[in-house]
């Protein structure tokens, strides 16, 4: 296929040369399709260009790197996360995430946040902390310490009624995803029940919701999360999608750019399970 072609192409050539090691639109996304492109393919040099990203990531990372989601550690680190539970990586935890753990912690006990939201703010260092917990970190006391932290925080802003409509449905996927550790399910539950009462989370705009996700990622993330149906939705984006010519394509990473249509790609036409779609 033509489209994967030129993904392959575009990610090979510029995937090493891009400064940007984040999640959203660096390095970290750009392995992410790497890793399962050489799992579908069978082919060890893609899994190679993968590992060599991820050695540029850790090289590069310095005591300066953001602590926004997008762009910095907590989506890197979501990332090592990711590709350790999915077996593309081996690992010793302490190793890989004592520096990460240790540095979003402090973020946690003693930095300012700009907002609520995924990209620069409170739940995107909440996303974090549930993936670790999620992980070989589960036992991580300091790890714990934090996410009741942010959850806690969080909690009382929406029953102060300042969580903003922008911010609300960042702050609903926190609380669902949350929810899902057992140790938290009872606690948070009905924090979440309040935002399941959000106009923006019971008649979700799929055109407003997520604005930072293009439409298909918007879709298939309110089907996770979302207890009602949008697959008609995703049927006729999907098809919309197919006949897109994406040379338009300004961004490398893993929303919005080449690396994303690699992985859309995988997704629709080789049945990769879409939950690649929680990383954003």
């Amino acid at each position: 296929m033509k489209k994967l072609e030129k993904v392959i192409e575009t990610l090979i050539i510029n995937g090493t040369l891009t400064e940007q090691l984040g999640l959203f639109y660096g390095k970290a996304g750009i392995a992410v399709f790497f890793f399962h492109y050489a799992r579908h393919t069978g082919n060890e040099l893609f899994q190679d260009y993968a590992l060599d990203l991820i050695e540029s990531i850790q090289e590069q990372i310095t005591v300066t790197v953001s602590v926004r989601y997008d762009v910095g550690l907590p989506g890197i680190g979501v990332c090592m996360e990711y590709l350790l539970q999915n077996d593309f990586i081996e690992s010793n935890d302490k190793d890989l995430f004592g520096d990460f753990d240790d540095r979003m912690y402090r973020a946690v006990q003693y930095e300012p946040y700009p907002d609520l939201s995924l990209q620069e703010g409170l739940t995107g260092w909440g996303r974090y902390f549930i993936y670790r917990l999620n992980g070989n970190g589960h036992k991580d006391s300091k790890l714990h310490i934090a996410l009741k932290r942010i959850a806690n925080i969080i909690a009382r802003q929406i029953m102060e009624k300042s969580v903003s409509e922008n911010e609300q449905p960042d702050v609903f996927r926190f609380f669902y995803d949350l929810t899902s550790l057992p140790l938290y399910a009872e606690g948070y539950a009905d924090v979440l029940r309040h935002c399941i009462e959000w106009n923006c989370i019971r008649e979700p705009d799929t055109k407003k919701i997520f604005p930072y996700m293009n439409r298909l990622h918007c879709l298939h993330v309110c089907q996770n999360c979302f207890n009602r149906d949008f697959a008609e939705d995703i049927r006729q984006e999907r098809e919309k999608w197919e006949v897109t010519d994406n040379n338009s394509l300004t961004d490398i990473g893993l929303i919005n750019g080449w690396a994303t249509e690699g992985m859309l790609y995988l997704t629709f036409f080789q049945n990769l399970d879409n939950s690649w779609f929680n990383l954003l």
